[in-house]
């Protein structure tokens, strides 16, 4: 079994390792995590985990950030997604992903969801992900993609998030 939860203080090092092979940019481990845990945008979110219920093993992890960009609107931002390179192509950043928007859909009444993906965009087109038209990117290598189960790419009419 697998579950999502919220991370706990404890769970960060493991989490910030989860990337270090992508985002360690050949730094040493001790310098990279204490860049991780000084970074303020880390320090801004809520961080999810799915965690293997029989050993508590840590699968992935990803962020999640409010970006409301009016009081009628609740919109997240879904980032730094990641799993330990061992237990990557299993599935687990996809299912992740899944529960955490479904959690947020049922427990905020959270409906619009941002992403910027750098791993291409079939991924997450998978979930159901949509990229934002060419007039609407803002980065060259990362692509903007929304979700949402009620709403379509033409009715969003506030400002498109920057990379968060």
């Amino acid at each position: 079994m697998k579950k999502i939860r919220e991370a706990t203080k404890e769970d960060m090092i493991n989490i910030y390792m989860m990337g270090f092979d992508v985002w360690g940019d050949d730094m040493p481990v001790e310098k990279y995590i204490t860049m991780c845990q000084d970074t303020i945008k880390y320090k801004k979110g809520k961080w999810y985990v799915l965690e293997a219920t029989d050993t508590k093993e840590l699968l992935s992890s990803l962020i999640v950030y409010k970006l409301n960009p009016s009081e009628d609107l609740i919109v997240k931002g879904i980032g730094s997604i990641a799993t330990p390179a061992n237990s990557r192509k299993n599935g687990y950043a996809f299912l992740l992903v899944k529960e955490t928007i479904n959690k947020l859909e049922q427990e905020e009444n959270c409906n619009n969801f941002f992403l910027y993906s750098d791993i291409g965009t079939d991924f997450y087109k998978r979930l159901g992900f949509i990229v934002l038209p060419n007039e609407s990117q803002k980065y060259k290598d990362s692509i903007c993609m929304y979700y949402s189960k009620e709403n379509g790419i033409d009715s969003i009419s506030f400002d498109i998030p920057n990379y968060f």
